[in-house]
């Protein structure tokens, strides 16, 4: 069973954050071949990441309720593939509404894989929480840095056919979806004392708060990659934008076992502090020296922070109640800041340009990192083997 879980896990997480990485690259097809300008490129973002804020408490809620967070990932896998073919068609006819609604679906099933694929990773290995999700995270960063080349490599051998790319992408999703529906995980549910449920809600909120500001500065620049690589560096909308889009993202696939890993030896704070710092500074160096080689960097402390952040809460609640405080933490942290991110960057960009945004929104994320003292230090818990 264990095997079973993180297989299913790991699939489903390279699904999700590959067609996560779907869209930023399609935000490119929109402002070159259609003329949206930043401001909607960041409202559409705004309206995806926002959804997902909102519906991943309640969707981890009924998780926890029913007992099902494996059926409910499956679910929100589908529901992915029916937002990326619907978005396909209104970009083809040119259908803003189209493109938002089609947004909106897509930011409602984002919501199902983090908290519900992290509870079910945390409740199968507990202890070894921090590898388990390194590992899983790994396979999230691999669909994420894989995506944006297969999405351009698609839309050249179709002919440019943006309606066919992002149909092969959602039949995809929903095929990958099937085998979660097979898998039964129970949550185990405890009376908590109103001392351990002060406790919850404390480090709720501070992990909480430490996600939104990450997020805003994280998202708010990744949101914006493709733009930053076409408009100031002269790239071109091609295969090789998808490739480099790649080398940037890839770093992840290293660092989130990596730091599953030194997160169970160091201790996560220290690494969520890390992660943090290190992504504002290398992005600042980025900008300063006009280098695109600390992009790989930034990458790698940007998309390595899933088996911080949850391991982290899963470390400092009760086990019972992993589902909806994930969901708390992802939902309304690293997605509320998501949603903020890019609508930030695109409203500034119109006034200020859009390195000045950049620089603005890399402020929320040294507050991020200057937080983490204020995170509790998680208890040790027996360890449990990893596979079995």
């Amino acid at each position: 069973m264990k095997t079973r879980v993180l297989t299913l896990t790991s699939i489903s997480h390279f699904i999700n954050d590959g067609n996560t990485w779907v869209l930023p690259t399609v935000y490119g097809f929109m402002t070159k071949y259609l003329g949206f300008s930043n401001f909607i490129v960041g409202l559409i973002g705004t309206v995806f990441f926002a959804l997902s804020a909102l519906a991943s408490p309640l969707v981890s809620y009924i998780a926890d309720k029913t007992g099902k967070p494996m059926e409910s990932m499956g679910f929100g896998i589908a529901l992915w593939g029916i937002g990326l073919i619907l978005l396909g068609f209104g970009l083809k006819i040119d259908n803003l509404p189209l493109v938002f609604l089609a947004t909106v679906i897509a930011g409602i099933a984002s919501a199902f894989y983090h908290p519900l694929g992290a509870a079910a990773l945390s409740l199968t290995y507990q202890g070894s929480g921090g590898i388990a999700l390194g590992i899983n995270g790994a396979m999230g960063s691999l669909g994420r840095s894989l995506y944006p080349y297969i999405t351009l490599g698609l839309f050249a051998l179709l002919s440019k056919n943006i309606m066919l790319d992002l149909l092969v992408i959602g039949i995809v999703s929903i095929i990958a979806s099937l085998p979660s529906f097979t898998v039964k995980i129970s949550f185990q549910h405890a009376q908590k004392s109103s001392s351990t449920a002060k406790a919850s809600a404390y480090v709720v909120g501070i992990l909480t708060a430490i996600s939104l500001f990450r997020s805003i500065f994280t998202q708010g620049v990744s949101q914006f990659l493709t733009i930053i690589l076409l408009d100031i560096m002269g790239f071109s909308y091609n295969v090789y934008l998808g490739e480099v889009m790649t080398g940037i993202l890839a770093t992840a696939i290293i660092g989130q076992p990596l730091l599953g890993y030194l997160s169970d030896v160091a201790g996560r704070r220290l690494l969520q502090g890390i992660s943090t710092g290190g992504a504002v500074i290398s992005f600042l160096l980025f900008i300063y020296l006009h280098n695109i080689w600390f992009l790989p960097l930034f990458g790698f402390f940007t998309f390595s922070n899933f088996p911080l952040t949850l391991s982290l809460t899963s470390d400092l609640v009760p086990r019972n109640s992993a589902g909806l405080a994930n969901a708390m933490v992802w939902g309304l942290g690293v997605t509320g800041g998501g949603a903020l991110g890019p609508l930030i960057v695109g409203i500034l960009s119109d006034h200020m340009g859009l390195l000045q945004a950049l620089l603005i929104v890399s402020i929320f994320g040294l507050i991020s990192a200057l937080m983490t003292p204020l995170i509790p230090r998680p208890p040790k818990r027996s360890k449990v083997p990893l596979f079995g």
